[in-house]
């Protein structure tokens, strides 16, 4: 019996080939001119065949079996071609007409395109992306259901954030870093990115750049972008190292009229040009030119806060072998840089110096190769790399306190220096980043029967590293915030690989009228790989799958004419960044000492490896279910979902507690202390004495990379699509959500050294406390988008009211099972945990302390009212858990877009039009604030010759 399925499942393909194909071939033409159209990508969806179109516009497939195929074609400047055909025997001749884009078209979509069928996701086309003026990619996020609109500002870095409630400009670490921007098939990687100047001390908190962040949007010019895809939901296995999402951007390749733009808001300026033609001579392929400059500006009066930068991409497209097995290539060379990069201010003094420069060049080769084989339908490839240039440099006057300042480079006891009361202090951060990406995917498309199935397998590999000179300053004059560190090369840290295999199956099953359609797959991570299935960093899988039941579409049924039930489940994973694989050294000193000006001495501890071997990726899982229906016309689309994203990346104090020797103080002048052989001797009566010295201890720290950072997410996305009005051509749609978004920052007990003396010493315990402590965040808010198009005039506006019902945020701090661990104290000093109501002060105690010794004590609950125990109790004001409900706020933001003949678009936008800005008294600080942001309005022009 299993000889016999053996022999059957190895016979399949070739019963399947055995088939009676068929061929298909025609023609494409532009609708009204009937000129013919070149390289338009043409496609039989569920059999996964693609050609493209040759020089006089002919396409053809061969060996297509009889059934029915949805013909899709597709050609930058086009109306996106979609038609049901029946193949049962040869056809020729067919033809193809496409529809260039214009506003003049009867239907145009400026509005996302949300994805019903698997994972949510929003999908913006190319007039969508125009209408809506974007300068960067955060602000195409405004079309994704359950976001708000912002205001733009390419003066600070841009990062993109899903299902989250913030800012482009001031998102969660984890969450930016966690959504993968992917443009052609190429991620961008920012995991090389080290600008920092003191993670031993600071973490990434002293970053001069989005080091241990997400990627930086402004080095992405959205003016060569055809398309643009949000995945909220469960993305396929194809993308990796990403927790909370995907953005998936289109470039532009192909045909393309001369398009120049000038845009202007009151804090931007930009002009782009761009080109696509065809080489000349036959079949030669496609060249684009797309060039951007941007100058921007935070507020004028603050010269160092402005952004100039300069974007560059020449790109080669073309397919070979059209009649047989095609074969397409796309290459594309990229250059991004900033500019003008010497800033000065007149708050600033004369002889200050403050320069930053980014500047990247890169490469991407990526296509697709139909071999047509019953084992092997197509193989895809992709192949890029880029190297980045991160020059920071800061010329300033520092103070110095007249403190010591340590420079040794090895533990034990040494001599320093004493800085001066002020000082210039210069310091350059070379960061050479680079990184390279491979992948190839093999795919296998057939329909058996009357079920479709795609079946496809891939291999990627990610190498990141850094050669630059990393931190260079003079020790003995330090800048700002440089205690705990010394200068350190970046090309000494070792280079991150990463190499990932998946495989998934989307299978679509007619049921009757019904239709079943499901998709699962998994990929493997393997972290700094010795072999496929070794590693000295991790291994993980990650398990997805979506699933789709359309229980009848297109037909009515009391009053409904759609419904569809979508489910989804999955992990997926983010690699820490070289940043937390790789941490400063910590240079811990203490003053031992001090003999002003004659003679420091000071005790070093060297931590050569501040880095965590028990540091995992951050690790998202995700589950969402949907509804989909039509009822009396009105498209209804919802999707609840959860998340729980675990082992974020975060930096903890790491305590030890360092032994150190006290010298005696040396009091009166001319002593001439010598420190030699481990001994302090002095001059005095004119004999030479030895300085007498206590053993000390005390707590020191170092921050070090953990997983004590979690964010669970929960929510409900709707989009209510009410249709067109004809008489006023004019659509209706409203969408929205509810996030419940609560962040640990602290998942694991923490410690904090208490800074005070106790008996003339240094405080002798350090304090444990619980954790599970974060906040909570909520916000429902609706986005009524009232969009009307009039073909006759080429002109679209939208109206849109942005409505937030509600905001509210309060701090937690509760252990496991949900219970306060905060109180407040009663008349007769008893405890009412969690009862807040009429006191002053909330107390939290620790969970436990250290004494200098290092042995661990349990608290008890007696310590609260002793001393020195109670200076170890964290105190907050009454309201500190309080929560903050910001109520209902509105505002009205115009966007207009304008076809002038065939030669020129003009765009405008004007976001709170009517500047609705209502005074707020937050109660939790006592103070005001707007709710709004300002009125801010913006143009811009296209010339298209």
């Amino acid at each position: 019996m299993k000889k016999l399925f053996l022999i059957g499942l190895l016979a399949f393909p070739l019963l399947i080939s055995a088939q009676t194909r068929y061929k298909l071939s025609g023609k494409i033409t532009e609708l009204k001119t009937k000129e013919k159209v070149e390289l338009a990508a043409v496609q039989l969806r569920e059999l996964n065949l693609w050609t493209t179109s040759d020089g006089n516009g002919d396409f053809s497939f061969i060996n297509i079996p009889a059934g029915t195929y949805t013909l899709e074609a597709s050609c930058l400047g086009f109306e996106k071609y979609e038609k049901a055909i029946v193949i049962n025997q040869n056809l020729s001749g067919y033809k193809l007409e496409m529809t260039g884009l214009t506003l003049g078209l009867e239907e145009v979509v400026i509005t996302a395109k949300e994805n019903t069928s698997l994972s949510s996701s929003s999908k913006i086309e190319s007039i969508a992306l125009q209408h809506i003026q974007p300068n960067s990619l955060a602000d195409v996020m405004q079309l994704v259901p359950g976001q708000i609109t912002l205001n733009p500002d390419l003066s600070r870095t841009n990062q993109i954030t899903i299902r989250d409630i913030n800012t482009s400009t001031n998102p969660d670490a984890n969450s930016a870093m966690g959504t993968a921007v992917i443009v052609d098939g190429t991620p961008v990687n920012n995991s090389a990115n080290m600008q920092t100047l003191n993670t031993a001390g600071g973490g990434t908190s002293q970053a001069y750049s989005t080091a241990g962040q997400g990627v930086d949007l402004r080095q992405i010019s959205t003016d060569n972008i055809e398309s643009v895809e949000v995945i909220r939901g469960i993305p396929s296995v194809q993308y990796g190292d990403l927790t909370t999402g995907a953005v998936l951007v289109k470039t532009k390749a192909g045909k393309t009229k001369l398009e120049a733009k000038v845009k202007a808001d009151p804090n931007i300026k930009q002009t782009a040009v761009s080109k696509g033609f065809l080489l000349p001579g036959n079949n030669l392929g496609a060249a684009n030119v797309d060039i951007d400059y941007t100058h921007a500006f935070d507020d004028i009066r603050v010269p160092t806060r402005s952004y100039r930068r300069v974007t560059g991409q020449l790109g080669y497209s073309n397919t070979f072998f059209r009649k047989s097995n095609p074969l397409s290539m796309n290459f594309k060379a990229l250059y991004y840089s900033t500019f003008d990069n010497n800033k000065t201010d007149p708050d600033m003094l004369r002889t200050e110096i403050f320069k930053s420069k980014e500047q990247s060049t890169g490469f991407k080769l990526y296509g697709n190769w139909s071999v047509k084989k019953p084992w092997l339908t197509t193989l895809e490839y992709n192949f890029s790399g880029n190297h980045d240039r991160q020059d920071f440099y800061e010329y300033k006057i520092t103070s110095g306190s007249t403190t010591p300042m340590p420079t040794a480079k090895v533990s034990g006891e040494s001599t320093g220096t004493i800085l001066p009361s002020s000082y210039y202090s210069e310091l350059t951060i070379d960061g050479r980043p680079y990184n390279y990406f491979g992948m190839l995917k093999a795919n296998i498309t057939g329909r058996y029967g009357k079920i479709d199935n795609h079946l496809f397998a891939g291999a990627e590999w990610r190498t990141s590293g850094n050669n630059g000179n990393g931190k260079i300053y003079d020790v003995t004059r330090p800048p700002s915030g440089a205690s705990s560190t010394r200068p350190r090369a970046f090309k000494d840290v070792p280079a991150s690989n990463e190499l990932s295999l998946y495989m998934e199956d989307k299978v679509t099953i007619p049921l009757g009228g019904t239709r079943l359609i499901a998709q699962a797959g998994f990929r493997y991570n393997n972290l700094l790989p010795e072999g496929i299935f070794s590693t000295k960093g991790y291994m993980s899988v990650e398990p997805r799958i979506n699933v789709s039941y359309e229980i009848f579409k297109n037909r009515k049924s009391f009053n409904l004419s759609d419904l569809s039930l979508r489910f989804g489940y999955g992990k997926t994973s983010k690699t820490p960044g070289m940043i937390y694989l790789y941490p400063d050294k910590s240079y811990e000193d203490e003053m031992s000492f001090n003999y002003y000006p004659d003679l420091v001495v000071i005790t070093t501890r060297v931590i050569d490896d501040t880095s965590n071997p028990d540091l995992k990726p951050t690790t998202n899982t995700k589950f969402e279910t949907g509804m989909d229906f039509s009822l009396f016309g009105i498209k209804v689309m919802l999707t609840a979902f959860r998340e729980e994203i675990t082992d974020g990346f975060s930096w903890n104090a790491n305590y030890f507690v360092m032994d150190y020797r006290k010298w005696d103080v040396l009091q009166g002048a001319g002593k001439k202390p010598v420190f030699a052989d481990g001994n302090i001797t002095y001059t005095e009566g004119g004999l030479t004495k030895t300085l007498g010295y206590t053993a000390e201890k005390k707590f020191q720290s170092y921050n070090t990379p953990v997983n004590n950072y979690e964010i669970r997410k929960k929510g409900i996305e709707y989009v209510i699509d009410f249709g067109k009005i004809h008489a006023l051509k004019s659509e209706l749609i409203v969408d929205g959500a509810y996030y419940h978004v609560a962040r640990i920052d602290d998942v694991i007990p923490f410690s904090e050294n208490i800074n005070l003396a106790y008996l003339g010493k240094r405080f002798p315990y350090l304090p444990v406390y619980a954790g599970n402590k974060g906040t909570i965040k909520q916000r429902l808010n609706s986005n009524v988008k009232i969009n009307t198009h009039i073909p006759a005039l080429k002109l679209i506006t939208s109206v849109t009211g942005m409505i937030i019902w509600f905001e509210k945020t309060n701090y937690y701090w509760m252990d496991e099972d949900g219970n306060h661990l905060a109180y407040s104290l009663g008349a007769n000093n008893e405890r009412h945990y969690g009862q807040f109501s009429g006191v002053e002060k909330i107390y939290i105690d620790p969970v436990g302390f250290y004494d200098l010794n290092h042995e661990y004590h349990p608290w008890q609950d007696s310590y609260s009212s002793s001393a020195p125990y109670f200076f170890m109790v964290k105190d907050e004001k009454y309201n500190y858990f309080d929560a903050e409900t910001l109520p209902f706020v509105w505002q009205i933001n115009l966007k207009l877009t304008k076809e002038i003949g065939n030669k020129a678009k003009f765009s405008f936008f004007a976001n709170n039009v009517f500047n609705y800005r209502p005074l707020y008294r937050y109660k939790k600080s006592d103070s005001y604030g707007r709710r709004n942001q300002s009125a801010y309005f913006g143009a811009e022009i296209k010339f298209t010759l």
